[in-house]
């Protein structure tokens, strides 16, 4: 009798071990998470921008889903997309929308608001900066917003996109070099192995000629070990330093 009650618990724990592994799917937003995650391949990217959408239509009260999509869309647009400048700016536009709708569902998330800002810069700078000066008020306001809410956000970005945007501005527009390094060297001193502010500050040095220390930024990003939150641009970035620092010399 009780060889029989053990054989059939037994049989009993095998069924349900093999139901479970069949009505066990991963949900969207860990696949997405999963496909961020390599994201230095074209791919992959796009693979994740429609996993967050999936996981943001599944969970409308999704935060997450719509500030990690909007994050996803910037960092394909600029480092692996490859298609014409109109599907860029769709692409950044997509990403406006997501990180617009995370702020609805979330208005003080720092995340949403930092990569809103973001994506308002890159919108600006891909249809070209004369083109898109009214947008500048709208970055100068999210990144704002993000420095009060917590500054050291993706590597103290808030300072790193307003210390490019006082770089890339025109003078006449509110560009300012003297600016651009306040907010660099805040980031860089915050976040001090992110390699893209770094490129930056080198950038804006060079500008000033501040070639010495623009050379050490360049070397640093050169020679670093990748930080591995940033990993899959790292590439970009250091061949970026690689060419300016050959530049100066």
């Amino acid at each position: 009798m009780r060889n029989a009650i053990v054989a059939v618990v037994t049989a009993c724990v095998l069924i349900a071990a093999a139901l479970h592994g069949q009505s066990n799917p991963v949900d969207p937003l860990t696949q997405a998470r999963a496909a961020f995650e390599q994201r230095g391949d074209a791919a992959r990217a796009q693979t994740g921008i429609e996993l967050f959408r999936q996981a943001a239509v599944a969970d409308p009260s999704s935060y997450e889903a719509r500030w990690e999509g909007a994050r996803l869309c910037y960092y394909h647009g600029t480092y692996t997309f490859t298609g014409e400048k109109a599907q860029k700016l769709a692409l950044f536009q997509d990403g406006i929308e997501r990180a617009k709708a995370a702020i609805q569902l979330k208005p003080k998330g720092v995340e949403g608001h930092f990569w809103l800002g973001v994506l308002y810069a890159v919108y600006g700078e891909t249809k070209g900066i004369f083109k898109s000066l009214h947008m500048v008020p709208d970055v100068k306001r999210e990144m704002n917003a993000a420095l009060e809410l917590d500054p050291s956000v993706e590597g103290f970005g808030p300072d790193r996109v307003l210390g490019r945007m006082f770089y890339k501005l025109p003078g006449i527009a509110g560009g300012d070099n003297k600016k651009s390094l306040e907010h660099l060297d805040r980031s860089v001193a915050g976040a001090p192995t992110n390699a893209l502010t770094r490129l930056y500050l080198a950038d804006t040095c060079r500008s000033e000629d501040m070639k010495p220390k623009a050379i050490d930024q360049l070397r640093f990003v050169i020679d670093m070990t990748p930080d591995p939150r940033w990993a899959p641009e790292h590439p970009w970035i250091k061949a970026q330093a690689e060419v300016m620092l050959k530049k100066l010399r």
